[in-house]
């Protein structure tokens, strides 16, 4: 891709090699289109991701569940 600053060629860098100028900008028209593949590995991420995040909240709920329970039973173990 060439340059609009400075006229320098920059193959498919993302950066001008000579002035540092930005070559894409966020926009989809300017983005290079992705592969089934990349997309089937971008979508398994987020489903990974996703099931972490699922994980992580069903442990957090477990772990204050039992606590609770517990507690309770020190409660109830120290007052009579």
């Amino acid at each position: 891709m060439k340059c609009p600053r400075c006229e320098t060629e920059n193959g498919t860098r993302s950066v001008c090699t000579k002035c540092g100028m930005f070559l894409y900008d966020g926009r989809s028209r300017n983005r290079k289109k992705m592969t089934q593949r990349e997309m089937a590995k971008q979508d398994a991420r987020k489903v990974w991701r996703t099931s972490k995040m699922i994980f992580k909240l069903l442990w957090m709920i477990i772990v204050l569940i039992v606590m609770s329970f517990l507690i309770i039973l020190a409660l109830q173990y120290f007052a009579g």
